[in-house]
C-alpha cells in the first residue's frame, strides 16, 4: 500500500474520497432565536415610533401655545394703546375747550394763584384747585425728576401765553427746582431772587429746596431766612397748608440747630412732627429731632 504524506496527515491511496458535507446555515433552534429577535427589533421600533410622536405631540403644544401667547400679547398692546389714545384725545379736547374760552374750559373754576400748589389757602379755595392740561404734564415731569421736559413744556407753555403770570412763575420754578437737584445753589439762589423782584406766585416747596441746599452748602443762616419768609406766607388749615408749614419749620430747625441753637430747632421740629401728614414722614422727621437732642447732652 502506497501512502502520499500530505503535511501531517497520512492519507491511504486505497481510502474512499473525502466528499464533502453541506454546513447547515440553520442555527441550533433558530426558529425560537429569530422569533426573539424580530419581537426585540418590533418592540424597539415600537418605542421609538412612541417617542417620535410624543416629540411632535410636544413640538406641536409648544408651537400652539407660542401662538396664543403671542396673540395674548398682541391684544394686550392694542388695548393699551386704545386706552393711550382715548386719554390723548381726552386731554386734547380739554385743551381745545380752554382754549376757546380764553384759556378756561366751561366747567372749570377759577384757577390758583399759585403755580402747583394752593398751600396758603383756606378749605374753599382748596376746593376751587383745578390743573391744566401744561399744569399736569409739568407736574409728572418733576415728579418723575425729568427737568429737560418740565422745562420744555414750560417754556411752550410760556410762549403760546406771554402774557400769562402763571406760566412764567411756573418756569421760574421749574429752573429753580432744576438748579436745586443740580447742586447749583448760585443759580437757585439767584433764580429764586429774580422772582422776588418779578413778583412771581412761585411755588414755596420750591423756595424751600433753595433754603435746603444753602444749609447743606454750609449758609444755615440763608435757610434759615428763607424758611422765615416762607413761614410768614403761608396761612390756611388746609392740609396742604399744614404740611407746607412742617416742612418749613422742619428747615427752620434744622438750621437753627447748625447755627447752635439746639433749643429753638427742639421747638421748631417738635412743632413740625405735629403738622406731618402721615406716620411715615412724622417718623423721618423724628430722626433729626434725635439727632438734635443726642447732640444736646
Amino acid at each position: 500500500m502506497v501512502r502520499r504524506k500530505i503535511g501531517v496527515v497520512n492519507i491511504s491511496t486505497n481510502a474512499p474520497s473525502i466528499q464533502p458535507h453541506a454546513v447547515s446555515t440553520s442555527p441550533k433552534h433558530g426558529f425560537w432565536t429569530g422569533f426573539s429577535v424580530g419581537c426585540a427589533v418590533s418592540l424597539v421600533g415600537a418605542l421609538l415610533i412612541g417617542v417620535i410622536v410624543v416629540i411632535v405631540a410636544m413640538a406641536a403644544g409648544l408651537s400652539t401655545a407660542r401662538d396664543e401667547a403671542r396673540a395674548a400679547y398682541a391684544t394686550s398692546q392694542e388695548q393699551q394703546i386704545a386706552a393711550g389714545q382715548a386719554i390723548a384725545a381726552e386731554a386734547a379736547a380739554a385743551y381745545a375747550a380752554q382754549n376757546a374760552n380764553g384759556g378756561m374750559a366751561d366747567t372749570d373754576p377759577p384757577p390758583s394763584a399759585s403755580p402747583l400748589v394752593d398751600a396758603g389757602g383756606d378749605a374753599d379755595d382748596a376746593d376751587d384747585e383745578t390743573m391744566s392740561v401744561d399744569e399736569l404734564a409739568i407736574t409728572t415731569a418733576l415728579e418723575n425728576e425729568d427737568y429737560d421736559t418740565a422745562e420744555r413744556v414750560a417754556r411752550e407753555w410760556l410762549a403760546r401765553n406771554p402774557e400769562d403770570p402763571l406760566a412764567r412763575a411756573v418756569l421760574q420754578m421749574v429752573r429753580i427746582e432744576r438748579a436745586v437737584a443740580a447742586g447749583d445753589i448760585a443759580s437757585a439762589d439767584a433764580l429764586l431772587n429774580e422772582a422776588r423782584e418779578l413778583a412771581l406766585e412761585l411755588d414755596p416747596f420750591a423756595a424751600l429746596g433753595v433754603a435746603d441746599l444753602w444749609i447743606a452748602e454750609g449758609e444755615p443762616a440763608r435757610g434759615l431766612a428763607i424758611a422765615e419768609l416762607v413761614l410768614k406766607s403761608t396761612t390756611g388749615t388746609t392740609d396742604d397748608a399744614r404740611f407746607l408749614r412742617g416742612s418749613a419749620l422742619l428747615i427752620r430747625g434744622i438750621a437753627k440747630a447748625e447755627l447752635g441753637d439746639l433749643a429753638g430747632a427742639t421747638k421748631d421740629i417738635t412743632e413740625s412732627i405735629e403738622l406731618a401728614p402721615d406716620e411715615e414722614t412724622a417718623a423721618d422727621w423724628q430722626q433729626y429731632l434725635d439727632q438734635i437732642r443726642e447732640k444736646s447732652r
